[in-house]
């Protein structure tokens, strides 16, 4: 049976080419509507062979799918977006799909990449991808559009199947949402939708969702109450809009209403476990650990939730693994928390969190660098790869192990891949061994986007700590050149201080200084690490420019992380005294800064006037 892929594209150059490598093979046509594009997108299109049909955008997203399907001659028509990529170990079954005679639509698995990088958060949608063609299958809704069955099939159920086969989506990462103002462009949609039709449903939840990918959970709530009032069970978003609702009530603190909306939705879909992990997540939160504990062996026990109820990836399986292993992890039982990220491990072996622990509990127990070092290696066989290495340096890099670290990252470069990545590795190693001229150069190498924002500050560091003042501002009117950050700001400052100037870079305006925070304790951070006292005193001055209760707290937070715990025991007190300030991490940190002060570990530190 033939199959004709059918795809919608605006602007995809970054991702079309991985897109149709995934599938190329398998299909025998592919039609592209492009709704706009201005870059390479077509180009890339027509290497694969590609008819392409433009579509003047109307702000209707089923419109311009509809036509692609109007263009499918193939005896099936597989669906995908451009920045979507198939599961080629799925090959043989997508194929075996169009085999059966009884069957006319499949919803297939979408599972969908969020945050900053591949491979941190999965969330699962079923989505129908493959339809046979001349069905009369058609696209509904301008936009979040529903494909909807033709008249042969509107009353038969036994016409669409629910099948494991895979598809992974990166249109929301966050470099992807932001780049393409993807946000904007829906809710504009979204809002005409709702003044042609007020009592939407459907949409309501659109807006609810957009507004809770861009982190407002109170807006994103008003928008699903709005849908919640007319519940029906039996609508297929309806379990994702409780799942939600439930984490909105969590993400704003209203647990009462959380623990009743869970409790519904358990009642409803007795295998969800999503709900169930979203229970044990809050008790965890709450540091009710018996509690959580509880519902995390019920998640094991229920397993991953049928496709249709499925939200986030692993709920029955790795995730709560993993969440045991932190419970027992901040309670001290480390051998209990190594077996669960063991666990964890055999079911996804390449969680890195897992891995990241399991060198935590090492470290913790004192283990010899060359134990851990052999205990780490094993995870990843006999032969390691850049990744092993890269991966490796940068586990020994976070525990301030920087000369381990660095020979990590030098095994690495025996290999041609990620030759940006291991520069700035090595630069890195270079710099907080403060080898700052060898830094300098691993810096300056870097050309790529993702780097080069991070490398540029670095440059000027390596030119303030060696008294190269010049080059320090040169490297800051080139970081000016493509941006306008509080960033900049701070580092202009510190380089007056250094030059024993009065630093007038920070606004005197109470709320206005606020935004700078962040940067300072960054700046602070990177030289206690280096443990630069005298510049790291300077960089203190900036902070009796800011008027914020939570600088003290902030500062002691600084001190215990890096090991000085008498610093920090100091400035916990202050700020209890001077801000009544603390918090339940700051009060946990304050008592075990008083065990390492009493069992007589603390980092040495020389300042003269805080």
């Amino acid at each position: 049976m033939s199959i004709s892929l059918c795809m919608i594209v605006k602007n995809e150059e970054e991702n079309i080419k991985r897109c149709l490598e995934s599938i190329y093979d398998i299909v025998d046509e592919i039609i592209i509507v492009d709704t706009g594009s201005t870059d390479r997108t077509i180009d890339i299109a027509k290497e694969y062979n590609a008819k392409i049909y433009n579509f003047q955008w109307n702000e209707n997203f089923s419109d311009a799918r509809n036509l692609s399907l109007e263009m499918a001659s193939g005896d099936w028509i597989l669906i995908m977006d451009a920045d979507d990529e198939f599961e080629r170990e799925d090959k043989d079954k997508l194929i075996n799909l169009t085999k059966n005679e009884n069957v006319n639509a499949y919803f297939l698995q979408t599972l969908s990449y969020v945050g900053e990088n591949k491979g941190l958060d999965i969330i699962m949608n079923l989505n129908i991808r493959l339809i046979r063609n001349k069905m009369g299958y058609r696209f509904n809704g301008a936009i979040h559009e529903q494909i909807k069955p033709g008249d042969i099939d509107k009353d038969r159920k036994d016409a669409i199947k629910v099948e494991d086969v895979r598809f992974y989506h990166y249109g929301y990462l966050n470099k992807t949402v932001k780049d393409k103002d993807k946000r904007k462009r829906n809710m504009e949609i979204i809002e005409k939708e709702l003044k042609k039709d007020p009592n939407n449903s459907f949409m309501y939840f659109n807006m609810g969702c957009e507004y809770y990918a861009m982190g407002d959970y109170k807006k994103a709530l008003e928008y699903y109450e709005e849908c919640y009032k007319n519940f029906n069970p039996n609508i297929g978003y309806s379990p994702k809009l409780l799942m939600r609702m439930a984490t909105c009530y969590d993400q704003l603190g209203i647990y009462e209403k959380e623990f009743w909306m869970i409790e519904t939705g358990l009642r409803l879909y007795p295998n969800f476990t999503d709900l169930e992990f979203l229970k044990a997540n809050t008790y965890f939160n709450l540091q009710k650990y018996t509690l959580s504990i509880k519902s995390l062996n019920k998640c094991i026990t229920m397993g991953d939730p049928p496709s249709y109820l499925n939200c986030l990836v692993g709920v029955g399986t790795y995730r709560p693994y993993f969440l045991l292993s932190s419970i027992y992890y901040l309670n001290g039982d480390f051998d209990e928390s190594y077996k669960c990220c063991i666990e964890t491990l055999k079911i996804r072996p390449n969680y890195m969190d897992a891995f990241y622990r399991i060198a935590d509990i090492l470290f913790e127990q004192n283990k010899d660098i060359n134990e851990i070092k052999q205990n780490l290696e094993s995870f990843f066989g006999e032969k390691l790869d850049a990744i092993s290495y890269i991966t490796l340096c940068d586990i020994f890099f976070s525990k301030g192990k920087y000369k381990t670290a660095y020979e990590y990252i030098l095994k690495a470069e025996s290999f041609s891949e990620y030759k940006e990545t291991i520069s700035y590795y090595k630069g890195m190693c270079l710099f907080y061994q403060k080898n700052f001229l060898d830094a300098k150069e691993c810096f300056k190498a870097i050309k790529s986007e993702d780097f080069y924002k991070k490398s540029i500050y670095y440059i000027m560091l390596c030119d303030m700590l060696t008294g190269n003042m010049a080059g320090a501002s040169k490297m800051l009117k080139k970081a000016e050149e493509f941006e306008s950050s509080d960033k900049i700001t701070i580092y202009k400052g510190f380089r007056d201080l250094l030059l024993n100037k009065k630093c007038n870079a920070i606004s005197s305006d109470k709320n206005d200084s606020k935004k700078y925070l962040s940067s300072i304790f960054e700046l602070l951070s990177i030289l206690l690490k280096l443990q630069r006292f005298d510049e790291f005193e300077k960089t203190l001055e900036m902070l009796n420019l800011i008027e914020n209760d939570e600088v003290l707290l902030l500062l002691s937070k600084l001190y215990y992380n890096n090991g000085f715990y008498k610093q920090a025991y100091k400035e916990f007190t202050r700020s209890i005294k001077i801000f009544d300030k603390i918090d339940v991490e700051g009060l946990d940190m304050m008592r075990k800064s008083l065990i390492m002060i009493n069992n007589g570990k603390n980092n040495c530190i020389r300042l003269s006037n805080i």
